[in-house]
Parts: C-alpha cells; sequence; structure tokens
C-alpha cells in the first residue's frame, strides 16, 4: 500500500462496524522525491488564529460562513431549448448533501468558506472507491497543502503535510478555489491579510484594556517619599498595596499610608480615546470585507429602509461571489467529469427588491402593459380567476412612447379647436405641457427598469 492510501485511510478509516463501505482509492502516481517545498502561502496559519483572537473579526467571518452555508442547493440538467430541468434524485446529489461521514453540507461550505475570508483558499480533497468514482470530499488546510509547479502543465500536483508527514495528492483529486493573488498565480489572497496591522492593534487594544482592570490598582497614582525605603519596607509597601488595591474587586477602596504621600494620576487622552479607537477598528474590519454594520446587529443610524437595504448588499455582493466561485468549481472540476449535462446551482441569496416591484406592478398595471396576475406575481401572490389576465386599461399599440405622443397631441388638438378666448388658449399650452412631462417621466421610468 502507498504512502498516500496509508496516510488518507488512517485519518478517515471506517469503523470496524462499517463492511459495507468501498474500499478508498487515491491515486499516488505524484513522485515527490527530491521535491523540496512546493509554493507555500506566507501567514495563512497567523490568518487563521486571528479568527479566535479578535472578537469582531470572527462575527464578521462567522456571520459571511454560515449564512452562506444555509443557502440551498439543486441538482439540474441543461436542456437543448436552453431551460433547465431539476433532478431531484442522483448519486451527485446524495454526494453534495452529505459530503463525507464528519461533516454535514452545511459544515462542509461553512468550514470552506471560512477558510476563504481568512486566506483567500478553498482546498477540497476527493475520495474515491475502488472504481474511481467519488464517494466522500474533505476541506483541506490551506496552510498545509502546497501546489508543486511543472514546467510546462503549470501544476504537476499537490503536497499534503501533517507535521514530518507528506502526502502527494494529484491534481484530479484535489480542487482548488481562489481569489486571485496578484502576485503569486498559485496561491489566493485573504482580506485578512489586507489588514493584519490592523487587527493587531485591535487585539492590543484588548489586551490594554484587560490589562487596565486586571493590573491597575485603585486608587491610581503614585506613592512618594521623602526618604528611601530598605529593601523589606519596599517588598512589605508593594505586597500589602498589590493585596489592598489591585484588581477589579478592590477598586476605589480607601488607602492608608504610612511616612508616604499620594500623588494623585488624571487619566490621559489616551486612555479616553480608547472606546473611539476599538470602534474605528471595528469600522475598518466592516469595510475590509464590505459589510453593511446594520446586518452585524449594529444599530447606530440604523432605519428599515437602510437595514433591508444592507441585507440585500449582503446576499448580493458578499454571499453572492463567493457562492458563484463555488458553484463553477464544483460543477467543472467534479458534476462535469461525470456528467457534462448535470449542474449544481444555488438558490439566489439576495432578497428581492419589494419597492421596486411594487412600483412595477402598480404602474405596470395602471399603464395597460401589465395583466392583474403579472402584478401580483411580481409581488408574490397567487393568481386571480376573475379578470386575472385582462389589462386595467387596453395595452396602447405601436409602443408606449407613440401611444403617449398620440395621446398629447390628440388633447393638444381639441383644445386648439376651441379658442374661445385668452384663457383657454393659456390653459391649451399648460395641459401640453404637463402631458409631454408626465409622457417623458413615464419613458425614461420604464426605460431604467427596463
Amino acid at each position: 500500500m502507498t504512502l498516500l492510501k496509508r496516510s488518507i485511510n488512517a485519518l478517515i478509516a471506517p469503523s470496524k462496524q462499517n463492511t459495507e463501505r468501498p474500499p478508498l482509492s487515491l491515486g499516488s502516481g505524484l513522485n515527490i522525491s527530491g521535491i523540496s517545498g512546493g509554493i507555500a502561502a506566507p501567514n495563512q496559519l497567523s490568518q487563521m488564529q486571528a479568527m479566535s483572537a479578535t472578537s469582531w473579526l470572527f462575527a464578521v467571518v462567522d456571520r459571511i460562513s454560515a449564512s452562506a452555508a444555509a443557502v440551498p442547493w439543486g441538482l439540474f440538467r441543461a436542456m437543448p431549448d436552453g431551460g433547465a430541468k431539476s433532478i431531484p434524485r442522483h448519486p451527485i446529489l446524495d454526494l453534495w448533501q452529505s459530503v463525507n461521514p464528519f461533516y454535514t453540507r452545511h459544515e462542509f461550505i461553512e468550514t470552506s468558506i471560512q477558510h476563504f475570508e481568512l486566506t483567500g483558499e478553498i482546498w477540497w480533497l476527493i475520495i474515491r472507491n475502488g472504481g474511481g468514482r467519488p464517494v466522500e470530499l474533505w476541506p483541506i488546510r490551506p496552510d498545509r497543502i502546497r501546489p508543486i509547479p511543472h514546467p510546462t502543465d503549470f501544476i504537476a500536483g499537490y503536497v499534503y503535510s501533517i507535521g514530518t508527514m507528506q502526502i502527494p495528492l494529484e491534481r484530479k483529486d484535489v480542487i482548488f478555489i481562489r481569489r486571485p493573488n496578484p502576485l503569486d498565480p498559485y496561491r489566493g489572497i485573504g482580506t485578512v491579510q489586507s489588514m493584519m496591522v490592523d487587527i493587531s492593534g485591535e487585539q492590543m487594544a484588548a489586551q490594554w484594556g484587560r490589562n487596565f482592570f486586571s493590573n491597575g490598582a485603585m486608587p491610581g497614582g503614585i506613592l512618594q517619599f521623602d526618604e528611601g525605603l530598605s529593601d523589606s519596607d519596599f517588598e512589605r509597601l508593594v505586597t500589602r498595596w498589590s493585596e489592598q488595591h489591585q484588581g477589579v474587586a478592590n477598586a476605589h477602596r480607601v488607602a492608608v499610608l504610612e511616612r508616604g504621600k499620594w500623588v494623585d494620576r488624571k487619566f490621559s487622552q489616551r486612555d479616553m480615546q480608547m472606546e473611539q479607537l476599538r470602534k474605528l477598528n471595528r469600522d475598518i474590519i466592516f469595510g475590509a470585507y464590505g459589510i453593511p454594520s446594520s446586518v452585524m446587529g449594529v444599530t447606530e443610524s440604523v432605519n428599515r429602509a437602510n437595514a433591508e437595504a444592507g441585507d440585500v448588499m449582503f446576499g448580493r455582493w458578499i454571499l453572492k461571489p463567493i457562492l458563484e466561485r463555488i458553484k463553477q468549481a464544483v460543477n467543472e472540476r467534479l458534476v462535469h467529469q461525470i456528467d457534462s449535462t448535470l449542474f449544481l446551482d444555488y438558490t439566489d441569496p439576495a432578497p428581492e427588491n419589494r419597492e421596486l416591484n411594487l412600483n412595477i406592478a402598480e404602474r405596470g398595471y395602471k399603464a395597460g402593459f401589465l395583466t392583474r396576475n403579472e402584478s401580483r406575481s411580481l409581488l408574490g401572490y397567487g393568481e386571480t380567476s376573475e379578470g386575472g389576465d385582462e389589462f386595467m386599461t387596453p395595452a396602447p399599440s405601436g409602443g408606449i412612447a407613440m401611444a403617449l405622443e398620440d395621446a398629447v397631441n390628440k388633447a393638444a388638438s381639441d383644445l386648439r379647436d376651441d379658442e374661445i378666448n385668452e384663457e383657454e388658449d393659456s390653459m391649451e399650452g399648460r395641459w401640453a405641457k404637463r402631458l409631454r412631462q408626465e409622457r417623458d417621466s413615464l419613458i425614461d421610468y420604464i426605460e431604467e427598469i427596463g
């Protein structure tokens, strides 16, 4: 048995009670003898460790990864007419819904997106049965795997390191998803990598706050003595002072001094601005990920309108791009290798703009180019049998712009025929101007939403 098979089987070997599982097979044709290193990305371990050491970074990455993992997926077959047919049952769908015995699909995608948001990389290992068919998917830590460059084929394979053990992996058994790194075509670039200095500042600010309470002797100040103390007196004073005044439990306790003078210590401007510094660090993390503060539960200057807009931005510009990366990778490098007519797809995570749909439904129905049922469907309501397929007014022929132009000309013509007095002539001009303005506004709106 090869080194690869021994290593992988040792990591994911089934229990003795499970005798129905087919034997696993991973190719080990990659020869790593003489290979030194490979292309390793720097500081990926510290980037992943930052999630557990920085509260707001944890909150942002957890919100993105958990929300993306909750998006439903489905399997579809591409049809000759350009449409798609839903496939309710298929081995590919079973694999995607249950990726391996220890990860649910939610945990698998959540782990993958955590890696992506922290390091800019997602690595999956494909486990195959004896016939070469994929039966399991496993997430791989980015800091442990290295691509091996090839002089003509770009990548010869991969090496996965556990301690001193190096496990070779073939290209067909690894799926690599990344945010492209402008300096390194073999590795990705993570959001955390762009703000490591800011994250270090946030960690130090949190540490400063903890040390202020754990180490600060209250009341804060300086003990001043006119004469020097002996070593024994000094040690006794320090011990007594620490026991009686250091720590939160002893805050504001009355101090009794012998021969000493108390010199008060005032808070500095740096102390007073610590809250602003923590908020600045929070906003830097939000800005780097492009996440609206309302999505993170920060309600400063937030109303319902911009909170709903934040949800739309979160789904459209944060969740959808990472889900699209996963969709393209899993289809091109897994699904299409089995059946080129099938593809996995996700439900659009961006919520609908209900206000826009309401405007389109209302104005479209009144203008006569949407039926009642078409307007109702925009708002998520079912069809009605009573006049549901009828227009509120007859649909204009020759295009909306032409119909409105005819209406304006007819109205103006009718007014010109009745030249009773000067007041009627003035009214004619005002009505014609108003009708033209309404026509132009309606045309602009229809072109904008179309």
